[in-house]
Formats: C-alpha cells, sequence, structure tokens
C-alpha cells in the first residue's frame, strides 16, 4: 500500500520494467564456488560500475524495486526473504557501501599491482577477522558485484601468480546473493550503486515506515506452563531416553549430571580459569579447535558431533580447504571437512543435519556416523531442500514423521573475531515474515514441502523449538535495538499435504541477546549476551556502573556471557564469567539437559568447545 503521495506520483511517472534476473534472496556470505575466470585487456581495468543519469526521485523509487522494499511495484524477491528492508538497514548498507569505497577502494582505474594489493588489504582488513577473511559487511553493497570483472582485474593485477584463485575464494566469502541464486543484471546493479552513492535520496519519504513495537512489556500466559508440563514427559528429552539414546560421555551413568567427567573441568585448565559462575554448576572442555568458527555452532542430538561453519583464508586457516567443519567428539576429536559453509543444524531424533551454502543442504545422519574423512554434501541420503533458506532451525513433531524448518528474516552474529560491545541489532520490518517449511524423511533422504508463510511484524531471526511447537523471535525497537523475545505456539494442523498453521503470542521476555536456542524438553533456553557499555551490564558483573574503573577493560575489549532462561518465570540466569575480549557464544542443549556452547578469544585462531549442567543443576533447585 502507498503511504505517501511522493510515491503515487512517481509510479505514474516511471513505469516499472524491472528485468526478471533480480537481487534474489540475498541471505549471507558465501557462494557455490568460484566463478568462471573473465577474459580482461591486461592494460585497462573494466568499468567498476556505470553512473545513472536519473533524477534522485526515479532512481530512488527504482533501487527500492530492485531491492525489495515496500513500494509499489517491489520484487516479489529482491533482499525481504533474509533481510527486512528498513530504513535503518539501508542506511547502514549505503554508510558500509560509501566508506568501502572511500577508505579503501580509491584506484578505480587498477593503476599499478601495488595499488591493487593495497586497495584489496584494506577490504581484507576491513573485516575484522583473525584469519584475514574477507567479509560482506566490509564491502557494502559491492559485494553484490563480486563477479564482476572489475574485481577479477583488480586480483589478477594485485596477486600475478594466483590472482583468479584468490578471486573465487573473495566470490567465494561475499557474493551476494549467494548460494546460486541469480545476480543483479548489470543494469539493476548500477541503479542500485548510483542510489548507495548518492547517500539514498528520498529514503524517508518513499519507505515512510510504520511505528515500531513501544516498549517491552513482559508476558507470561499460563500456555507456557501448559507447553512445558506435556513436553515434560512426551517432548524430546523423554523420548530420547525411554529409546535409550547413547550420549556422548556418559558411558554407564543414568544420571545425566554423571556424564562428561572424564572430560577435564574447563576452570582448572589455563585457557578456562574464571569462567564458571559459583553455584551454576561444572564446566567440562570438551575439544580445541585448530580453526576460527563462522557465524553460530550447532550438534547433534546425543552430543557427539558438533558442526559450525569456518573462517576459511587462502587456506591457511582450514587445512582441509572447506569452509564448514563437523568435529566428532568420540575417540580423538576428529574434524570432519565439509563442502559447506554455515548453519548447522541437527534434527532432534538424530535422523539428520543440515549446513548451508553447498551443493545439497540435508543429510541423513547415516552419513555422519559412517565416519567419513570428509563430507562433500552430494553423498546418497543428501537432498538439496532449495525450500529452505539461511538462518534456518529444524524441529520435529514428537511421534510422527513430521520435520519442519523456519527461515525467515535474519542479523548476522559472528562476533568474538573482533571487539563486539552490542548485542545483533534487531532490524525486522512490518512485512516480516518466517517461513516454515514441513519435510519427511522416506529412510534415506529428507523432502519439503512449499513453505508456509508466518506473518511475524517487527519480528526476525526465528528459532523452532525441538518438537516445532514453539516458535521464538527477536524483536525490533527504537534504533534498531532489540526489543525482548516474544515466543509463538505453532498450532500446526494437517491440511491437504501440507499444514493450516496458527501462531498466537504465549510470552514475551525483555532481555537482549543473540538467538536462542530450546532445551528438548522446552522447558529452558539459552542465549549469548554481549557486554555493553551500560550500567546495567557493568553492575550484572559486580561492578558498580559503567564508569567503574574495573570494567573499563570490558568496553575495551568486549565480551559475552551465556544465560539460562526459565521459559514459565522469564527468570535469566548468568552462567558464564568471561574475561574482557572472551566471548562465550551460541549456546545449545543436547538431549539429557547439556549445555554446549563456543569460547572465542580476540587475537587467538584456536577455539573452545565448552559444556555445562547448569540447567541440570537448576532442575534440582
Amino acid at each position: 500500500m502507498l503511504r505517501s503521495p511522493l510515491r503515487a506520483a512517481l509510479l505514474v511517472a516511471l513505469p516499472v520494467a524491472l528485468s526478471g534476473a533480480l537481487l534474489g534472496a540475498a541471505c549471507g556470505g558465501g557462494g557455490d564456488g568460484a566463478p568462471d575466470a573473465s577474459p580482461v585487456d591486461a592494460d585497462v581495468a573494466p568499468a567498476f560500475r556505470n553512473p545513472v543519469d536519473l533524477p534522485d526521485d526515479q532512481l530512488a523509487l527504482r533501487a527500492l524495486q530492485v531491492l525489495g522494499a515496500d513500494v509499489e511495484g517491489a520484487s516479489s524477491t529482491g533482499c525481504t526473504p533474509c533481510h527486512s528492508m528498513t530504513e535503518n538497514r539501508l542506511r547502514e548498507w549505503a554508510d558500509f557501501t560509501n566508506d568501502a569505497l572511500g577508505d579503501c577502494l580509491t584506484d578505480l582505474a587498477v593503476s599499478s599491482e601495488a595499488s591493487a594489493r593495497q586497495m584489496l588489504e584494506c577490504v581484507q582488513q576491513r573485516g575484522g577477522t583473525k584469519t584475514g577473511k574477507y567479509v560482506t559487511y566490509a564491502l557494502g553493497f559491492w559485494s553484490a558485484g563480486a563477479e564482476r570483472d572489475w574485481w577479477s582485474y583488480a586480483f589478477r593485477k594485485a596477486y600475478p601468480e594466483d590472482g583468479a584463485t584468490r578471486w573465487g575464494e573473495f566470490v567465494d566469502n561475499v557474493r551476494m546473493p549467494p548460494g546460486g541464486l541469480p545476480l543483479l543484471t548489470d543494469d539493476d546493479y548500477d541503479v542500485v550503486a548510483e542510489w548507495f552513492v548518492r547517500g539514498v535520496p528520498l529514503l524517508d519519504e518513499l519507505l515512510d515506515e510504520e511505528p515500531q513495537p513501544g516498549e517491552c512489556d513482559a508476558l507470561v500466559t499460563p500456555a507456557v506452563g501448559d507447553h512445558v508440563a506435556a513436553q515434560a514427559t512426551s517432548g524430546w528429552r523423554a523420548i530420547n531416553a525411554d529409546a535409550g539414546m547413547l550420549m556422548f560421555g556418559c558411558g554407564g551413568a543414568t544420571d545425566p549430571r554423571d556424564c562428561l567427567t572424564g572430560e577435564p573441568d574447563a576452570t582448572t585448565t589455563e585457557a578456562g580459569a574464571g569462567w564458571a559462575v559459583a553455584g551454576q554448576g561444572v564446566l567440562r572442555l570438551l575439544h580445541t579447535t585448530g580453526f576460527a568458527s563462522a557465524y553460530w555452532s550447532r550438534g547433534s542430538a546425543d552430543g557427539r558431533f558438533v558442526g559450525s561453519g569456518a573462517h576459511n583464508s587462502g587456506g591457511d586457516n582450514l587445512p582441509f580447504g572447506r569452509d564448514a567443519a563437523i568435529v566428532d567428539l568420540m575417540g580423538d576429536d576428529r574434524t570432519i571437512p565439509v563442502d559447506a559453509a554455515y548453519d548447522p543444524g541437527f534434527f532432534p531424533d538424530n535422523r539428520g543435519f543440515m549446513l548451508q551454502g553447498g551443493p545439497r543442504n540435508t543429510c541423513a545422519m547415516s552419513v555422519l556416523t559412517a565416519n567419513p574423512t570428509e563430507i562433500l554434501m552430494t553423498e546418497p541420503g543428501c537432498a538439496a531442500i532449495g525450500e529452505v533458506g539461511l538462518y534456518q532451525h529444524v524441529g520435529a513433531a514428537p511421534g510422527g514423521d513430521d520435520y519442519f524448518a523456519i527461515d525467515g528474516p535474519f542479523v548476522s552474529d559472528d562476533g568474538g573475531h573482533f571487539v563486539t560491545s552490542g548485542n545483533p541489532r534487531a532490524d525486522f520490518g512490518a512485512d516480516a515474515v518466517a517461513g516454515l517449511i514441513p519435510m519427511v524423511y522416506d529412510g534415506s533422504t529428507f523432502d519439503a514441502v512449499d513453505a508456509i508463510a508466518i506473518p511475524t511484524p517487527y519480528e526476525g531471526d526465528p528459532v523452532l523449538s525441538p518438537s516445532a511447537r514453539l516458535l521464538i523471535t527477536r524483536v525490533t525497537g527504537p534504533q534498531s535495538v532489540q526489543n525482548g523475545y516474544i515466543l509463538r505456539r505453532v498450532d500446526a494442523t494437517p491440511s491437504g499435504g501440507s499444514f493450516d498453521v496458527a501462531t498466537p503470542t504465549i510470552a514475551r521476555y525483555c532481555l537482549e541477546g543473540g538467538k536462542p536456542a530450546f532445551s528438548y524438553d522446552e522447558r529452558w533456553m539459552v542465549i549469548h549476551h554481549y557486554v555493553e557499555d551500560t550500567d546495567a551490564d557493568a553492575q550484572a558483573l559486580g561492578f558498580v556502573n559503567a564508569q567503574d574503573a574495573g570494567f573499563a577493560p570490558y568496553v575495551e575489549l568486549g565480551a559475552s556471557n551465556i544465560y539460562l532462561v526459565e521459559l514459565t518465570t522469564g527468570q535469566a540466569t548468568r552462567i558464564t564469567n568471561m574475561a574482557p575480549g572472551q566471548y562465550a557464544l551460541y549456546p545449545y542443549f543436547r538431549s539429557d539437559g547439556w549445555i554446549y556452547f563456543q569460547v572465542r578469544v580476540l587475537d587467538q585462531r584456536a577455539e573452545y568447545v565448552v559444556a555445562s549442567d547448569a540447567a541440570l543443576v537448576a532442575e534440582e533447585n
């Protein structure tokens, strides 16, 4: 619906004739392999972009249409399956775009090898990663042109010996949209680039957003208690225990708290001294990686496998040259390279797993338990389920064969590789929609039907509970600061080969942090929270206020901690005590109630996989 006279006038003046190859689902970094090498004149750099001679009003409308923003005539896909086109987000993209151009891309004629290398190294350093990986946000909109001839020319000019290979790695890391989705046409690319370079003129007038939600009002309805009570006996924790699922590190132990006793107490190690919070159980150090992970980690229901993306930079970070890995904690903690990029997920019954950014994204667990030396995501048992977008989470209905994934608008969170001093933005628009994708398992592979749209205005980063009966989202607040979490019940009724779905809100938790994860009995969730320069965060760590001298190192180096949240009360309890420059991140549960999480340390490539029994301790209190 039009909300301003200016838009109405422009639609008369500017016919919409956008090409069919629009931006697609521009959902995150990564790609599907090196691009084809394009021949370039060795003496003349190709055009970086072509200026567009349109007045601001026509340029702005067409750019917003290409991006899929909420204007008449917009693309039905654009960026919106993964990113809400809000004013704050578009201004942020414009800042990244122009900063990269002004700070790094200062010689578009690529006049010498030294100049080319200086520009590319500047872009690389802007990413701030420990491995020097090129990252999308450091480029802004220019990531949508990573496969254009100018970048090929610049890499070959900068690195005569292996420039084509380096360019391919660059494309794999930053290509927008990722994974084989159609690129912008040259005309559409130039239109959007011109609009960003001009500083997104008329954005406020054309987008004219509706008011965002007000202050967070905490809410827990009786429906939450009813759900938790039912899951205690019919949820996946109970089902897997009754089925005798063998949990990693338990041996013959019948009490989960007696598991993992063979793993070192993290606080007795040099790395983990000081990590524990008194009264919140024990921390076990399960594994030390040889690489820097990318985005989040997730693990199998039995706690044996831990999957993550990996920051690969020219092959020097991962000895196996892949961009994802799954660690098998059994035996010698084998690291299995995976031809994928990020977003691991494991089904709650241990039947399968997902990883995005490879040739296929969903595999049966048999692919992993066959003790492979690597996983190509093309093995029998793997499937390409195109209905499932990035940043997905998975679940399964107890007592049946109905599997589900959820995706929707998201905000990338890869903190701890550099100083990270704020929680992820919550930049979701009034038109935000989550997609619930039903899947079936035929005994060897998974298949899916069309996604079911779930309107989630001003909500994003959707996470599905193991039973697929709860959905939680992060909520937008003023200036894109998170405004709590909303918990919805998922009422899915079979209908004609799919489902009719209702998602009533049953709770709201006034907390800030990353994407949460549910326990298998769905009594708890866990989040990571980045320490911010506020009195509240300083006091949570025992300081008087944010001006306390002891708090200054946290402001300088950042940190993050894990919080355990009881869904029936909303009570949040900090269960780690990380020092400045230490980041406890991406917590999740295994089936018996142990919590796993990742620890990153500034200026250190190795990371740690840590387990906590804090939820098990809380159950006894």
